[in-house]
């Protein structure tokens, strides 16, 4: 019966998908074919990451039988960015002790120790240009930390925008 259970939690933990996906309810994303990517600041250089995300996208929308185009002629527009999130990594185990008399007393708790992680998720956006509004959204559930070597990171990011585009329409 424990075998049972054990099985049973790999099983329901393995069914979680590594990705989000939310979309508008009518939109028909099977009708884009041509796409343009919405710059975030040409200005600054593109850093690493993106250029490792935006890589990956053109592969992923070419398969999917979009093209890229210029973005005044696009049928959709297509935003990345990583999403900073920061989780506490810590000891909640504590150990206290105190005494009273007559609903007087004194206490005394261990302090908790831990780190701040850095984390960053990856999200794409497909944004129709003709009412300006996210029509598709995905966002990754697997986290990009600071200290991964670079091979690592670009790994990390196909494979999220590979699951992301399993999941789109076309």
């Amino acid at each position: 019966m424990r075998w049972f259970f054990l099985s049973l939690c790999l099983f329901l933990g393995a069914c979680v998908s590594p990705v989000v996906i939310d979309s508008q309810e009518d939109a028909k994303l099977n009708q884009y074919r041509s796409y343009a990517f919405v710059e975030q600041n040409e200005d600054q250089p593109r850093e690493l990451d993106d250029q490792r995300a935006r890589t990956a996208l053109k592969t992923a929308l070419a398969e999917k039988g979009l093209t890229a185009s210029a973005s005044g002629q696009a049928d959709v527009h297509v935003k990345h960015f990583f999403k900073r999130e920061q989780r506490y990594d810590g000891s909640v185990v504590q150990f206290g002790f105190g005494f009273s008399r007559n609903n007087v007393g004194i206490g005394t708790t261990t302090p908790v120790e831990g780190d701040i992680t850095e984390e960053y998720k990856l999200v794409v956006q497909m944004i129709d240009p003709a009412t300006n509004n996210v029509v598709w959204q995905a966002t990754s559930r697997d986290r990009l930390y600071d200290d991964m070597r670079s091979e690592r990171r670009s790994e990390h990011i196909q494979k999220a925008v590979d699951e992301m585009f399993q999941r789109y329409p076309g």
